[in-house]
């Protein structure tokens, strides 16, 4: 009986039978196995099959299972281990094979011993065949061979519990609730939107509508000047010893009320290019110079000056102011409010 029938006897007996059958396959598969491995042992004394270990029962699908092979070959043989043919088995899945030399004392001399296995699955249920493996060899004469395993028969049956129903089809994905977060920030957005346009819209209305402009009183440099000296006076730097922090706020007021006075950049100046601007005008260059070169050597040669010089350079300060005031000109408000945070941020 050829094995190409053997699927249809399966199907067609009842269970006893079809385990009978596979150890009855088994068996005759040993006994093939025995006598190619006589045959090669007498016709082919190169290699030959010393044994075979593949057991067939109580398989189920995905289950891992190993064919495992023992060769005996000269060792100056070239042994190539073809792969096993999947081209009408495509529910097997199979590794490559994995070779490990066996070192025994009963190895003839000459002689080299392997074991070869083939890790293997099965993902289809019902019987199935493992085809015959083709080991090839070439010799150190250059001759080729080759010999076969014989093919195996084995069942896979399934995972599922004895009396258990059918696996029904998956359901697909519930719907997702709405969003209503994301409805509420768009709904957000757009009244956003709406209320920036009606407000654009409006106030360009209203600047449409020509007002008379309001007369901001303006101050005069040498006003802000002063204010600006009692605050540094009422910081008590003196009384503490802070004289680099006292003279540099001294300094700064004197030039900031330079440049709104004469309108030249003296926040920007050396003390000497400062200078060199003024000489056209009627200001005590002296006092001036004498001011400026007080404050650089407390802020820049680390010069300490005593309690005195350091009320003494307020005079001069205020000395200053009072020699180059011009009553009449005044300061607006941005351009104080620059001053102030100028001044603030020393």
């Amino acid at each position: 009986m050829s094995l190409r029938f053997f699927p249809l006897l399966f199907h067609s007996t009842p269970r006893f039978f079809q385990l009978f059958s596979l150890h009855l396959l088994s068996l005759i598969s040993a006994s093939v196995l025995s006598f190619l491995t006589l045959e090669g042992a007498f016709a082919q004394e190169a290699i030959r099959i010393l044994s075979h270990e593949f057991n067939p029962d109580d398989i189920t699908v995905g289950d891992p299972v190993q064919l495992r092979l023992q060769i005996e070959a000269d060792e100056k043989l070239h042994i190539y281990l073809d792969p096993i043919d999947r081209s009408d088995h495509e529910h097997l899945e199979v590794d490559k094979p994995q070779v490990q030399r066996i070192e025994s004392e009963g190895t003839p001399a000459g002689k080299a011993r392997y074991e070869v296995t083939y890790p293997l699955r099965a993902f289809a249920i019902g019987t199935h065949t493992l085809p015959s493996i083709t080991i090839k060899y070439t010799g150190a004469d250059g001759n080729n061979g080759s010999i076969q395993t014989p093919a195996y028969l084995f069942e896979v049956r399934s995972v599922k519990p004895p009396g258990a129903t059918e696996m029904k089809e998956i359901k697909g994905p519930l719907p997702a609730p709405p969003n209503w977060s994301l409805y509420i920030l768009v709904l957000l957005l757009v009244i956003v939107v709406i209320g920036a346009i009606i407000f654009v819209y409006l106030r360009k209305r209203v600047k449409s509508i020509d007002l008379p402009s309001e007369v901001v009183p303006q101050r005069q440099p040498h006003e802000i000047a002063y204010e600006q000296l009692n605050r540094i006076e009422g910081m008590n730097w003196v009384a503490q010893g802070e004289m680099k922090v006292y003279h540099t706020e001294i300094s700064h007021v004197i030039r900031q009320y330079i440049a709104a006075r004469y309108h030249i950049p003296a926040l920007e100046l050396t003390t000497q290019e400062l200078l060199d601007r003024l000489q056209p005008e009627n200001i005590p260059k002296d006092v001036v110079r004498q001011f400026f070169t007080n404050c650089d050597l407390v802020k820049f040669a680390r010069y300490s000056p005593t309690k005195p010089e350091a009320h003494e350079q307020m005079a001069e300060a205020r000395q200053i102011v009072d020699e180059t005031k011009q009553l009449g000109v005044g300061v607006g408000e941005e351009q104080e409010s620059e001053i102030r945070e100028e001044l603030t941020c020393l």
